[in-house]
């Protein structure tokens, strides 16, 4: 019995393994005359340089959709491949971008789809739910030489995300019912719970709570972020998030991600003000306290991010027992007497943090371990801001469903950064 039977599935497989992946999208593409329409348009639009007249036109019509074939099963040696147009199609999580040739290959081919369509069309379809497991060889069929049958050289490279969000969007805009309505949402729940990560993010809303695909979306809208005019390559901190520069010294990172909450999930701008020694030294020239302490009341929050570096490591945070207010008006009575710290005045130093609850007794236990039994020779004293601004889940879903998501975070880094030095 055919495994595109829906009541076939594979026994010796799990459900994350990719050939059910491929199996459970060409049921629906074998069954679903929408879900057709949708693949095909996306297979033009592709290769939008190849004559696919017959797409463009509607001619195009599925006749026969079959899974794990291999080059030497009887279709192939058949006169219904004779006189085809032959198009081999990558699917992956995201599109494949690689310059590459289609050609015949002698390889021992096993193809993951294989898809015949009036009036004369064959297409292979190779399954990678991640792009960076792609070997190339296997964009290439292995057809007789005695058929006649032409290749397409270049591939038809789509991604899942793409497909899924097709898929949602026949969903979303009730463009079936019934069985097929079923089949699709049912399709959508297995990529929930077996692929998250091929699923869209080209909104919260669609993400559906799930933390990888809510802090892709975050990069993708702090990749399109502009910062005087220009975008900026988003980065990855080690340990901490994906960031963007701001292009100045006193917040030089700028994080957007998601997190869980009892409600569901956040999401959360984080800015680190003062950050380095000399960063910290800008942002208390510049800071308007009474300013900085009114961010609270536009749903900021604020907290000390006091810590000793040493070179460009940091070495240890400290709470200290000042509040907020306190912490920041000392900084900024203090600020210009930052400097390097030598190594014969570290205990003086730590005495003077306690003295003035910057550090607490504690504390000593770990400063020993951590700092004085090594044989740092200097330390950076970086009397740290953290700013963090957050949407509730719901919120955020909704300003990014009606495109203002962008604009309100461009507003609150501008509020924030006239606070500490403009952007």
């Amino acid at each position: 019995m055919d495994h595109l039977n829906l009541f076939n599935a594979y026994k010796n497989k799990s459900n994350n393994h990719e050939d059910e992946l491929t199996r459970s999208f060409l049921i629906l593409l074998k069954n679903i005359p929408v879900v057709q329409m949708l693949f095909f348009e996306m297979v033009r639009k592709e290769m939008e340089d190849i004559d696919i007249e017959s797409i463009v036109t509607g001619e195009l019509s599925i006749e026969e959709v079959h899974t794990q074939l291999s080059n030497t099963n009887d279709l192939f040696n058949s006169e219904i491949v004779d006189g085809r147009t032959l198009v081999s199609i990558i699917i992956s999580d995201d599109k494949l971008e690689t310059e590459v040739n289609v050609r015949n290959d002698d390889r021992q081919a096993r193809y993951d789809g294989v898809i015949t369509c009036y009036p004369s069309w064959i297409f292979i379809v190779e399954n990678k739910p991640s792009k960076e497991n792609i070997w190339l060889g296997q964009l290439n069929p292995n057809v007789s030489e005695e058929k006649d049958i032409k290749i397409i050289e270049k591939p038809c490279c789509l991604s899942w995300r793409e497909v899924i969000t097709g898929l949602n969007t026949l969903v979303q805009n009730r463009m079936i019912n019934g069985f097929e309505l079923q089949a699709i949402e049912d399709f959508i729940e297995y990529v929930d719970n077996e692929y998250p990560w091929i699923n869209p993010y080209t909104t919260f809303g669609v993400c559906k709570g799930n933390t990888y695909l809510l802090n892709k979306r975050c990069i993708s809208i702090m990749s399109n972020c502009e910062i005087n005019g220009e975008n900026r390559e988003v980065k990855y901190h080690r340990g901490w998030k994906h960031y963007i520069e701001s292009g100045v010294n006193t917040v030089k990172q700028i994080a957007l991600d998601a997190n869980e909450s009892n409600k569901g999930f956040t999401i959360d701008l984080w800015l680190h003000a003062g950050d380095t020694m000399s960063a910290a030294k800008e942002t208390f020239k510049n800071l308007n306290v009474e300013n900085l302490l009114g961010l609270q009341n536009q749903g900021f929050k604020l907290s000390n991010n006091f810590h000793i570096s040493y070179r460009s490591s940091n070495l240890l945070w400290f709470e200290g027992s000042l509040t907020f207010e306190e912490y920041i008006r000392f900084w900024k009575s203090e600020y210009t007497n930052l400097r390097q710290i030598k190594r014969e005045e570290f205990n003086d130093y730590f005495n003077f943090l306690e003295d003035n609850n910057l550090i607490l007794s504690e504390d000593r236990s770990i400063i020993h371990e951590k700092i004085l039994s090594k044989k740092y020779d200097r330390l950076n004293i970086c009397p740290g801001i953290s700013i963090r601004y957050t949407w509730d889940g719901q919120i955020a879903i909704d300003l990014d469903k009606s495109n203002d998501f962008d604009k309100e975070l461009n507003e609150k880094l501008i509020v924030a950064f006239n606070t500490i030095g403009g952007l």
